[in-house]
This record gives structure tokens, C-alpha cells and sequence, in this order.
């Protein structure tokens, strides 16, 4: 169940949401309504009331708060799984898939919306995190359509990951069957629209998931800004890969 520690620690909703530019009261006060809804909302139908609250909104504040909904509304795990999971991209391949797993929405319509919402919030994190989302919701969805296990349901997150470690390997074996070329658009699309503002400069939104997307491009030998979409959706699920037993 999402909870309000884990949309601190993900999503940054935090009193400094309010700051920066002054913006008319009316406006200010809708944010700040929107937020304390966000505080307790826990599933779609909650996080919908509260971005409710800000239609017509186009400051950062709200898309941020947007951002924080996508989340709400996917069920992502627990704040719990999700910090290891993270951590874990220290290990190799299996820290990869296991972060994968655990922002997958089972829903490509949400993540794609949430991605965008969250790279229109203007926070480095947020833009990251919601373009993983949307590159593992593609591998999820990939994984169902190519028949190697669902994530949807009551699928655990052993099984979850295990479906797109499969796939993973599947798409870059087969790379132009079934559903593999729109997962790695994807992918490529997803990590390339956010990499300039989130990896490319000396101040990083996150050093070890940075990392790993540079050492992907360094791999492949491209440039995540200017490279062929499929060029990027391929190098990074090569760095994805768990490795052979």
C-alpha cells in the first residue's frame, strides 16, 4: 500500500513544494489544498480528487503534485521494497531488474502521462524515476504480450521480475518481433527526453542510476542526447541484463 512516507521519500512532497516564484494567492492555495488531499490519499480514486483540485494548473507545483497521483494511483510497492530496490543498483543486472520491477504500473497509459507530468515538474529525481517507470511498465507490458508471465494482478515481485528479466533477454534476441520494437521506443524515448536535464550535467539527479545509463552509452558506444531512439532502447536493456547464471 502506497503510504505517506513513501510519497516523501520518493516524490519530494515536502513544504518546499510552496516555494520559489510567487504566484497569485488563489493559486497558491489550490497547491496547498491539492497537497494535504495528496497527504492521505491512497489509491486512484483519491489521488484523482486531489489533482482535481488543480485543473488548469501549469506551475511545476502542480505537475509535481500530478507526478505524485501517477504514483498513488499505480499501487507502486512498498516504501520498504522500493528504497532496496534502489539501493540495490550497486549490484549488477540484478539491481537493475529488481528497481525495474518494483516501478512497474502495469498500466502503460498511466506511466506514459506520469512520466510526462513528472518531467514537467522541473525536479531532476522526479523526471529520472518517472521515466524508469515508463521503460519498466513497457518491459512488464512486453513480457504479458510475449507470453513469459504477467505482472498484473496477484503476480509477486519474484515472479514480476523474473517475467522481464525474460523478456529483456527476448527483445534483444528477437528485437523486431511481436511487441519488442515498442518496448525499446519505449525505453528509448523515456530515458533519452529526461537525460540531459537529469544525467547530463555535472550535478546528477541520482549517481547510480546515472551511472549505470552512462555506462550503458559508453557500452554501446552513443550519445544518450543526440542517439538513434532504438540505439538507446537497446544499449540500456543490454545494461539491464542479468547476467548468465
Amino acid at each position: 500500500m502506497f503510504s505517506k512516507k513513501m510519497a516523501t521519500m520518493i516524490l519530494g512532497l515536502s513544504a518546499a513544494l510552496l516555494t520559489g516564484c510567487e504566484a497569485e494567492q488563489t493559486e497558491k492555495d489550490m497547491i496547498a489544498e491539492a497537497q494535504f488531499c495528496m497527504d492521505e490519499a491512497r489509491d486512484a480514486a483519491s489521488a484523482n480528487a486531489c489533482v482535481s483540485k488543480i485543473s488548469g494548473l501549469t506551475s511545476q507545483q502542480a505537475y509535481t503534485l500530478r507526478c505524485a497521483a501517477g504514483f498513488i494511483s499505480a499501487q507502486v510497492t512498498s516504501a520498504e521494497n522500493l528504497s532496496k530496490a534502489l539501493d540495490a543498483l550497486s549490484d549488477q543486472g540484478a539491481g537493475a531488474t529488481s528497481m525495474l520491477t518494483v516501478l512497474n504500473f502495469n498500466d502503460p497509459a498511466l506511466a506514459n502521462k506520469t512520466a510526462l507530468d513528472c518531467n514537467r515538474s522541473g525536479q531532476k529525481g522526479l523526471a529520472l524515476i518517472g521515466a524508469l517507470a515508463k521503460s519498466s511498465t513497457a518491459l512488464a507490458d512486453a513480457a504479458g504480450k510475449l507470453g513469459l508471465g504477467s505482472c498484473a494482478g496477484g503476480a509477486d515481485l519474484s515472479a514480476c521480475q523474473n517475467s522481464i528479466e525474460q523478456a529483456i533477454g527476448e527483445i534483444l534476441q528477437n528485437p523486431t518481433v511481436g511487441a519488442a520494437p515498442e518496448a525499446i521506443v519505449a525505453i528509448g524515448e523515456s530515458i533519452q527526453t529526461v537525460y540531459s536535464a537529469t544525467c547530463g550535467g555535472a550535478s546528477v539527479a541520482n549517481s547510480s542510476i546515472c551511472s549505470d545509463i552512462n555506462e550503458a552509452a559508453a557500452t554501446a558506444g552513443i550519445d544518450i542526447a543526440t542517439a538513434d531512439i532504438d540505439a538507446i532502447g537497446k544499449a540500456l536493456l543490454a545494461q539491464w541484463q542479468p547476467p548468465a547464471p
